[in-house]
């Protein structure tokens, strides 16, 4: 696609690049790990400017020359949250490769994400995380065009139907609701630990999940294909 060339991918203008002292970037860096590391642990409503200044070893209002309040500095670790997946699944949009093929590739990512991540995704998508949770809406029309993520995902269902991998459908709807599904799972993952004794069932449950979205969007195509 070639809208949103001016767009975030959680939906927002991109602001203008500014150039910080080495030491201004630092002093930033320490307080957002500060504030992620709270909001990991004590969550969004415990989450204070006071608190991000004690834990960083500064006043108050050295973290306010920095950021503007709370919901400011939660937009930013939801920003870096989204960078990293991004990063992820940034090959989904691989024309040369088989949709199916990418899309297993994709839940694969987004899973091992939210299990590599587990404080920060529990943190940032399974609570109230104040104005910031309009970044993470995911049912509402449109997410295409707000979310980098959601723009790759549903280009690549649009692909799939038009080279015949995929039965027709509404591309938006139904890569919403592969993200749903494949939410619930890595929602699971991140809250249940990764034991060892249990990490072959994991990987089986991820794979038998992939097969049942796969052959759901191939519907009768791919029922064809597995007869001849």
């Amino acid at each position: 696609m070639e809208h949103n060339s001016k767009k975030s991918g959680v939906g927002l203008e991109d602001p203008p690049i500014e150039v910080r002292p080495a030491s201004v970037q630092g002093t930033a860096e320490r307080i957002l790990e500060a504030a992620s590391g709270l909001l990991c642990s004590d969550g969004y409503a415990a989450l204070s400017m006071r608190k991000v200044a004690a834990k960083v070893g500064l006043s108050q209002a050295a973290i306010y020359r920095h950021f503007t309040g709370k919901d400011e500095l939660v937009s930013e670790i939801v920003e870096r949250g989204y960078g990293l997946l991004r990063a992820g699944v940034e090959g989904l949009d691989d024309h040369r490769s088989d949709p199916s093929a990418l899309l297993a590739a994709g839940i694969r990512a987004y899973v091992d994400f939210a299990g590599g991540n587990a404080s920060l995704f529990k943190a940032v998508m399974l609570q109230d995380i104040g104005p910031s949770r309009e970044r993470v809406d995911a049912f509402s029309p449109g997410v295409e065009r707000r979310r980098k993520t959601f723009e790759t995902l549903v280009a690549l269902v649009r692909r799939g139907v038009a080279e015949g991998v995929f039965e027709p459908c509404d591309a938006e709807v139904t890569a919403q609701a592969v993200w749903a599904a494949m939410f619930g799972l890595a929602s699971r993952m991140a809250i249940e630990p990764g034991e060892e004794a249990v990490a072959a069932r994991r990987h089986d449950i991820v794979e038998r999940e992939i097969e049942i979205l796969v052959r759901g969007l191939r519907g009768r195509k791919g029922s064809n294909n597995e007869n001849e």
